[in-house]
């Protein structure tokens, strides 16, 4: 037996040397590949959720959370952020929960401290977690913050940044993490290292959402006549361009698609409808006024390798929502039955 074990042991030291050159494929974790639904949750419920959904073979899987853990989520989920094998839970009820993105089991979360949290940044081994902080009796936030964690599994938070009221998106640019501040319709600029509010930058219309096309990093606000996309400046940070987008009554929800030709799919609440309106980033022009129209529609999702747009509808919160699957040709591919309010989607 012992000769049998030790010629075991000396084969796969030869395969592991043999094969040290190799290319080596781990295996990808069940919820690694398809598109990961993200329900926000009802007020008051605190139901938030996650299911996966298979394009390949349609199959949905509802709660991957609570499968994973043993536990419901527990709150209303307003953002997922994915970095470095994690996936962050960013609930606005005051918690952030960390799992692993392969299987959903949960590392960490973050310990208190936390009273309206909207989204996070991962860097230097810390998360930067933007919050809205208490509301006063007339319903503003004077007291915003950016909570500060010295570990990428969660913990305590080690620091409490002062920030321009209503912090919502976050985006690392360069060394400097710029943080989209609604009320006063700035740019804070934050100094990771120092911890500290460098500059802020005044933009058009009331910001929500930093996002990445063609190497240049852009901001999405709004107002109740159009769409703004600023293009930043990587060095100063300041707005180096703006395209307004004549689109009345745009709602964003954490979410909205871009393409990768530059075409940008915003949701517009109309009078009697729901209306899914398509932009063009690089002309600047409303390609379709109404791409695709319904009801109570509440998030966008884009995958780019089907072309297949995915709509959020919150079925008015009188119970469970459902996501609809466009084509590219604006034609309905199915529905499927989600969680409460679906405000987002993730394509691993």
């Amino acid at each position: 037996m012992k000769k049998l074990h030790l010629a075991s042991y000396l084969l796969s030291i030869f395969l592991l040397f043999s094969c040290g050159t190799d290319p080596v494929e781990l295996p990808q974790g069940a919820y690694e590949e398809g598109v990961l639904v993200i329900n926000e949750g009802a007020f008051g419920a605190n139901d938030g959720e996650i299911f996966h959904f298979d394009e390949d073979s349609g199959e949905l899987e509802e709660n991957i959370f609570e499968k994973a853990n043993g536990r419901p989520f527990a709150g209303l989920i307003q953002n997922m952020h994915v970095f470095d094998g994690y996936s962050y839970l960013v609930a606005n009820t005051g918690k952030v929960e960390i799992v692993r993105s392969s299987d959903f089991m949960s590392v960490g979360a973050i310990e208190g401290e936390l009273l309206n949290s909207r989204t996070l940044v991962a860097t230097d081994g810390k998360l930067f977690i933007s919050d809205w902080g208490a509301y006063d009796e007339a319903w503003n936030n004077p007291d915003s913050f950016i909570a500060v964690v010295n570990d990428l599994q969660g913990g305590s938070v080690a620091n409490k940044i002062a920030i321009s009221s209503r912090p919502e998106g976050m985006t690392l640019l360069g060394n400097r993490i710029l943080v989209a501040s609604q009320q006063e319709q700035l740019i804070s600029v934050l100094n990771p290292e120092t911890e500290t509010v460098e500059k802020t930058v005044p933009v058009s219309g009331t910001p929500f959402y930093f996002f990445n096309y063609a190497n240049q990093t852009y901001l999405y606000a709004n107002d109740a006549e159009n769409v703004y996309v600023h293009r930043l400046d990587p060095v100063s940070f300041e707005v180096e361009e703006t395209t307004t987008f004549g689109v009345e009554n745009s709602i964003y929800n954490g979410n909205f698609a871009l393409t990768d030709s530059g075409e940008l799919f915003v949701i517009s609440n109309q009078a009697n409808e729901d209306v899914v309106v398509r932009l063009s980033l690089s002309t600047g022009a409303v390609l379709e006024e109404h791409f695709y129209s319904g009801n109570n529609f509440y998030g966008l999702g884009y995958d780019a390798a089907t072309q297949n747009l995915f709509i959020g509808e919150h079925a008015g919160w009188q119970g469970n929502g459902s996501v609809l699957r466009v084509d590219a040709a604006g034609e309905l591919i199915d529905q499927m039955p989600v969680g409460r309010g679906p405000s987002g989607f993730y394509f691993p």
